[in-house]
């Protein structure tokens, strides 16, 4: 039986092997929040920017809330259509952004990790 195969492989496998090779900007987690942060220095609302990308408007959601994965198609249709470089969106390496929205990026992903770490610490107040 090929170990590669998805018979070979139960669904919790593939999390680990995934896990153990991608980068921890990789993760679904900091793709989101970089996605969001897009969107939000981009000014625009996640039904215009789900549209402007031809994506299910629950799948961006689910994207930005990093329970869903983005995949390397759609993160090329954002990189073609805003000038964002895959580097900054899978890696987050700002660089690769546009230098007039980099500014509005990195606050809007201080203001989310801030936000996030909030809600860990005090679970009822958010």
């Amino acid at each position: 039986m090929d170990v590669f195969s998805n018979a070979a492989q139960p669904s919790g496998m593939k999390k680990l092997v995934a896990a153990a090779i991608l980068s921890p900007e990789m993760h679904p987690d900091r793709v989101g929040e970089r996605i969001t942060a897009i969107r939000e220095a981009l000014n625009m609302t996640k039904a215009a920017f789900a549209d402007s990308i031809a994506l299910d408007r629950s799948t961006l959601t689910k994207v930005e809330a990093g329970t869903k994965g983005l995949d390397i198609a759609m993160g090329a249709k954002i990189a073609d259509l805003y000038g964002i470089g895959l580097d900054f969106i899978y890696r987050g390496i700002l660089s690769d952004a546009p230098l007039e929205i980099r500014a509005a990026l990195a606050e809007n992903m201080r203001t989310a990790r801030t936000a996030k770490a909030a809600a860990k610490l005090d679970p009822k107040e958010h």
